[in-house]
């Protein structure tokens, strides 16, 4: 039975309303579940998770989230009070040690070159500009340029107590002395890049002045660059956070107090705890505010009643080392019991109500709305095939086109799909909010659902009068590009034939020349018609290369892996068509080949997935029993040894089974990479801190070494971890106990200019390795030729793949007992 249009079109609305109903189900759902929130460091996104339903928001793992944020922008704030500010007022007297201020992370030398300045006049110049000047010398122009005597600095005691290092020794008054060796070398004539002294240091010396010759000159300069540029940043971010966290703006309340030469300083936020706290107990004060961590690296205590672990915290103040030394107490706390302030977590706690309560109820309806809509797309699209075989005049090739070309269809349709788009993006912008912000908003949902309404009728006219064209044959015919294409057809005439390569060449270029003479002694009438002809003989050529071009880009295709690419030999004239028959052929045979190499991977990879499901399946039986029988009381102690075995060793299998499907998946390319720029240096940390408990089983000590806290490089944070912890469990299996293993990470310049991150892993193997590092790196190969350890063999061949799948680069070196795996990536 045929659909009457009154019908059709009642179906079409309620199609529109279904499209409407399912984007609306769609935005209410991300809305309800990620929320934006906005903090110290601007906006951030959290996903509820489904475990919070049944907490209260303080002991929900979204607040602890927050909670975890604010704890390193407060250890951030109180570095960057510890540079800039003196008795808790910022100071821009203070006095700066720049190349003390470089190496604040790690020591400098004994004596060594550097530059002191007041911190107004490096922020200053910073906000002024850095000006470099390059300059050609004599050798006597660089001596009377260059100081006649190199200052250096001398640390008095550099190795406090209190876990201090250079740059805060450095800082103590009275505790650095300087002096002077005269330069008795004779200065290089060439061309140097000379720093503009734009402000004198508190001595009133220029650079110049504080050294003797070139190479003291540029690293001198380098440290007063890098200084200038790390300190603007700095006070920029220092203004940020100091009125984030003021009293009245923010619900976190800090106290850190640090101890430096029998001197102790106090950073906080709590006017009552700035001054005297004689018989006051702080700790209690922080308890009494609800939600509170209380770290002192001397005590050796961590006291909290958050879910943040002790190394999570530790490695946060770990990253700030210079300016938190052993004798420091930490205390941050959050206000539940009043929330006086708006800031992050008043938005957390308003948004932890909105996570959808008939979440899995409105999905059903969707699914519902969902099969509704694809079925009543099929009864139209049914309809319309019927109305094609009983329609005498579309048989006889009589039916309508529209009133629009084919591609003014297309475009009508892009128009109303773009429309909301575009009034969202406006709505953004005239409302000064970003776009995650926007979908935050409560009528967001709703505006979805009516501009998807407004989409699906576009999208759908444009399927529906295509299908009805492509069904009466009009599409093409209907079409504006049909009507140049056959106008420039027409103009260009087939003049080809399939003669000899000679007589096709030679013969008709000789007529063509002489025919040239004979038209222009004609006279003007000639020079034209001449004119014309070379015209039409430029078209033939046209012709000839643009059959040419059409077989190289077949060619060029099948090169490229295309193998199934085929030239159209239809429009093709005289020996191309040979040509394009001999290509085909090509593309042919090698297309039969690659779908033999392809079959055979793909027999391969499913005998793994489909042998690895085959024995998970009784495996997890035999789990479950192991567990039951674990549960009885078991009198016979070999009985409880034996259960024992089959326990771990039905464990190890399920670890093996899983490694092999994942290595299965890495090698097939069956995953997804979400680029994206992280922080390596904290990655790295996390992870340290995730496998410390596990290192000192193993009675390993990790030491992590690198000179920044943070090094920024593109990759897939959730692959990357991956990676990390494979190396690290592999180090944990198989590295001898009671040893060190060495992390470290640097930048390095490689050959070609690009500036690479570098992160190795070293550590001595427990058992002689008596392979090569790329075996290692193999599936299934060990160090541990007995296969006695609880290794599967595929971690480091895991790692590698999910390394080179990301753009990095995987190596292991051996150097007797020595073992190091290198990972590299483009720095961000």
């Amino acid at each position: 039975m045929r659909l009457t249009g009154k019908l059709k079109r009642i179906l079409k609305i309620f199609q529109h309303v279904l499209a409407g109903f399912i984007a609306f189900v769609l935005a209410y759902s991300i809305s309800g579940s990620s929320i934006v929130l906005t903090g110290a460091d601007g906006d951030y996104t959290y996903n509820l998770y489904k475990s919070d339903r049944t907490r209260t928001f303080e002991e929900s793992l979204l607040f602890n989230n927050i909670f975890g944020n604010n704890a390193a922008s407060v250890l951030r704030l109180v570095s960057f009070k510890s540079l800039m500010e003196t008795d808790g007022n910022y100071d821009g007297d203070k006095n700066i040690d720049v190349t003390a201020y470089v190496n604040r992370f790690t020591m400098v030398p004994g004596d060594y070159v550097t530059a002191v300045y007041h911190l107004s006049d490096l922020l200053k110049w910073g906000q002024s500009g850095i000006d470099v000047e390059t300059k050609e010398f004599t050798s006597e122009e660089a001596a009377s340029f260059l100081g006649g005597a190199t200052t250096y600095t001398h640390i008095n005691n550099n190795n406090f107590s209190g876990g201090m290092n250079s740059y805060l020794n450095s800082q103590i008054p009275d505790n650095t002395l300087t002096f002077t060796i005269s330069g008795n070398s004779v200065m290089d004539s060439g061309v140097h890049n000379i720093l503009v002294s734009r402000y004198q240091t508190v001595d009133g010396k220029n650079i110049e002045d504080l050294v003797t010759n070139w190479d003291e000159y540029i690293s001198l300069c380098t440290n007063i660059q890098e200084t200038i540029g790390e300190l603007t940043s700095n006070f920029k971010e220092y203004g940020q956070l100091t009125t984030y966290y003021q009293y009245q703006n923010s619900n976190v309340r800090f106290y850190v107090s640090r101890v430096i030469n029998g001197k102790t300083q106090v950073f906080t936020n709590v006017k009552e705890l700035s001054g005297d706290t004689v018989g006051i107990d702080i700790l209690e004060v922080f308890k009494g505010y609800g939600k509170y961590a209380y770290y002192c690296p001397y005590e050796l205590r961590y006291d909290t009643n958050t879910r943040i672990k002790e190394n999570v915290f530790r490695s946060l103040v770990k990253s700030y080392s210079y300016a938190f030394p052993d004798q420091t107490k930490i205390y941050i706390a959050v206000d539940t019991e009043n929330y006086p302030c708006s800031d992050d977590f008043t938005q957390g706690k308003a948004n932890f109500t909105k996570y959808m309560p008939y979440r899995t109820q409105l999905y059903i309806l969707c699914g519902i709305a969902i099969i509704a809509y694809i079925g009543i797309f099929a009864i139209i699209f049914r309809d319309a095939r019927r109305k094609r075989a009983d329609d005498e005049n579309i048989s006889n090739g009589q039916a309508s086109s529209g009133i629009f070309y084919s591609e003014g269809v297309f475009l009508l349709g892009l128009v109303l799909v773009a429309i909301p788009i575009m009034i969202f993006i406006i709505a953004s912008f005239a409302m000064k909010t970003s776009f995650i912000k926007m979908t935050q908003l409560e009528t967001f949902p709703y505006y979805v659902g009516l501009s998807a309404i407004l989409a699906d009728i576009g999208i759908l006219y444009v399927i529906y009068e295509f299908t009805n064209r492509i069904i009466n044959r009009k599409l093409w015919k209907s079409s504006f590009t049909r009507v140049v294409s056959f106008g420039a057809r027409d103009v260009i005439v087939n003049t080809t034939d399939n003669g000899n390569v000679f007589i096709r060449t030679w013969v008709p270029y000789v007529i063509f020349v002489a025919i040239n003479l004979l038209l222009f002694e004609i006279g003007l009438a000639g020079i034209v018609i001449a004119i014309f002809m070379d015209l039409l003989i430029g078209i033939y050529l046209y012709r000839q290369n643009t059959d040419r071009d059409k077989i190289i880009h077949v060619i060029e295709n099948i090169k490229n892996g295309d193998v199934k690419a085929k030239v159209d030999t239809r429009d093709l004239h005289a020996d191309n068509i040979l040509l394009a028959d001999a290509v085909n052929s090509i593309g042919e045979g090698i297309e039969k080949a690659v779908e033999t190499s392809m079959k055979d991977e793909k027999l391969k990879a499913d005998l793994i997935t489909n042998v690895s499901h085959d024995i998970k399946t009784p495996l997890t039986s035999i789990i479950n029993y192991i567990g039951l029988i674990k549960r009885e009381k078991i009198e016979n102690p070999k009985v409880s040894e034996y259960v024992e075995v089959l326990d771990n060793k039905s464990l190890k299998l399920k670890q093996l089974i899983e490694d092999l499907l994942d290595a299965s998946k890495i090698s097939s390319g069956n995953i997804s990479i979400t680029l994206s720029k992280i922080n390596f240096v904290e990655l790295v940390n996390q992870n340290i801190g995730e496998f410390y408990e596990k290192f000192e089983n193993a009675r390993l000590q990790p030491i992590f070494r690198c000179n920044e806290s943070s090094i920024q490089i593109m990759a897939d944070p959730r692959h990357l971890w991956r990676v990390i912890e494979n190396l690290f469990s592999n180090t944990c299996k198989y590295a001898l106990p009671n040893t060190r293993v060495y992390m470290d990470m640097k930048r390095k310049e490689k050959e070609d200019g690009k500036r690479v991150v570098e992160f190795s892993v070293k550590n001595i193997s427990a058992r002689e390795l008596d392979l090569d590092g790329d075996d290692l790196a193999e599936r299934f190969i060990r160090g541990d030729e007995s296969r006695t350890t609880e290794g599967s063999g595929l971690g480091l061949s895991i790692a590698k793949n999910l390394t080179l799948a990301q753009g990095g680069d995987f190596k292991i070196k051996l150097d007797g007992d020595l073992f190091k795996v290198i990972l590299t990536f483009e720095e961000a």
